[in-house]
């Protein structure tokens, strides 16, 4: 088989799922001059689309001829089509956002010629740094299309932008079909491809494994598409971190990106005992235990705990009498998503609730993502809180990075710096009232992301006054 055949089934076999999303729009932009084309010299516009698809860096800026273009673009996010009146050469410069707002260049400057009457794609790929540090993110430029009016097929380009996935085997089938009667076609990172026009009104079923296996890792489901589209298809990595798909695919079209999902993706929840005086618990799914004899200050895995999008009964019963629930509730899960269930509050009060956080588990290279939750009842359930992140621990001039957080409330993910923090917990608006101390800096780590829950002591960790503690997670 010719190099560009195996591309034309290539792109056949990655662009579906795309294109029944996209199945009752057209996103072909006519991208000339409103005189046409025409004769003797007349301006063609030509169009620039910049999309963000690297998987740990940063939010970005885009520079164009040295004036910001675009501000805050965020992984898998376009830009849309960016049209010039005519042939031009464009200095193009991408700075990563660092948490403290300044800006650091991670591409270019590199200029490009855009020629009239063409588009030119280009894509922020890799990681953003290697195994040493070194600066591995880059520009791929994808081969300039001719911008056409009035088209009524599909046309298609396909680029691998998922650095941490190896060669994979991909199979287009009927929807019936069985994995070993089809023949795959294999894919490396960095691989691009396109155009070609595709026939429309017609069903697939796409299914990926790794090179040489028959474990399928993602599988698109029955799939039908319309015509007159015309994108970019970019498989990314799979950041979520749940279900065994590496992979989701992004469709770049005209006016920016849109995501799809593999059909059995999943969403996760991870569970916390953040009760002190309650003795162990079980986690019970729709009547199934899911995690047994949890004690108090314990967190199950991510992974423990996967399910297909729907709306779950969750109890936490007593692990020597499930007839003692503290906590029944119903649970949302979507596809993709992960969860934080704690369990805050005193079993002698009859207090204990639930405490739910969406967590984006994406690790971003340059960012130590870091989410505070108040979780002390026992001791401070009615004492906000001011939290201090210095260098040596002293406070007395310093401003609180966490001010008035009360019990029950949660910071949501912040971005800090990566470095290390001395961190002191005081009474909101008392700095002679310390809760907690770390007693030394702490090193926050870039690409890792921090839930730091405020918790009562034990039974066994209380002498004199109680402080806080905390219960440090990280993923």
């Amino acid at each position: 088989m010719s190099r560009f055949l195996q591309y034309k089934k290539w792109l056949a076999v990655l662009v579906v799922p795309f294109l029944f999303a996209c199945s009752d729009s057209n996103n072909n932009d006519a991208g000339t001059d409103p005189e046409g084309p025409g004769d003797g010299g007349e301006m063609q516009a030509t169009q620039l689309r910049l999309t963000h698809a690297s998987p740990d860096a940063p939010a970005v800026n885009v520079y164009i001829d040295g004036e910001l273009a675009l501000g805050g673009v965020e992984f898998k996010q376009s830009s849309g089509l960016v049209t010039f009146d005519d042939t031009t050469d464009v200095v193009v410069e991408v700075r990563g956002i660092l948490p403290d707002e300044s800006e650091v260049s991670v591409i270019g400057p590199v200029t490009l010629t855009l020629e009239g009457g063409i588009r030119t794609d280009v894509l922020a790929i890799g990681n953003l740094f290697d195994s040493e540090g070194n600066l591995t993110i880059a520009p791929k430029v994808l081969d300039g299309v001719e911008i056409e009016d009035g088209i009524t097929d599909v046309r298609v380009s396909v680029v691998h932008a998922a650095p941490g996935v190896g060669t994979v085997d991909i199979y287009v089938t009927a929807p019936g079909d069985e994995l070993s009667a089809a023949s795959p076609i294999t894919a490396s990172f960095e691989d691009a491809a396109g155009p070609v026009a595709l026939a429309a009104d017609t069903e697939y079923r796409i299914r990926i494994t790794p090179t040489g296996t028959s474990t399928v890792v993602f599988d698109s489901g029955t799939l039908s598409f319309g015509a007159g589209t015309e994108l970019v298809v970019a498989a990314v990595e799979n950041t979520y971190k749940v279900g065994p798909s590496p992979v989701t695919l992004l469709a770049i079209g005209a006016e920016g990106a849109s995501e799809v999902l593999d059909a059995g993706q999943w969403g996760a929840v991870r569970v916390v005992h953040n009760s002190a005086d309650t003795p162990p618990v079980d986690v019970l799914v729709d009547g199934a235990e899911a995690l047994d004899a949890v004690p108090f200050t314990a967190a199950s895995a991510y992974s423990d705990i996967e399910a297909a999008p729907g709306t779950y009964m969750v109890t936490v019963a007593a692990d020597a009498d499930n007839s003692i629930a503290p906590i029944m509730a119903e649970l949302p899960i979507a596809a993709a998503q992960s969860q934080t269930v704690i369990a805050i509050g005193s079993f002698a009060d009859s207090s204990i609730t639930a405490l739910v956080t969406d967590d984006d588990r994406r690790n971003i290279a340059t960012v130590a993502k870091v989410e505070v939750i108040h979780g002390s009842y026992l001791v401070a359930a009615e004492i906000p809180v001011d939290v201090y992140l210095t260098a040596d621990g002293v406070i007395a001039d310093a401003e609180p990075a966490i001010p008035n957080l009360a019990y029950g409330e949660t910071t949501g993910q912040l971005p800090l710096t990566p470095g290390d923090y001395w961190v002191t917990v005081t009474a909101a608006g008392d700095k002679s009232v310390v809760a907690f101390d770390s007693g030394a800096p702490l090193a926050l780590e870039g690409g890792v992301n921090y839930t730091v829950i405020a918790r009562d002591p034990s039974a066994e960790e209380v002498t004199g006054s109680p402080l806080i503690n905390v219960i440090l997670l990280t993923d």
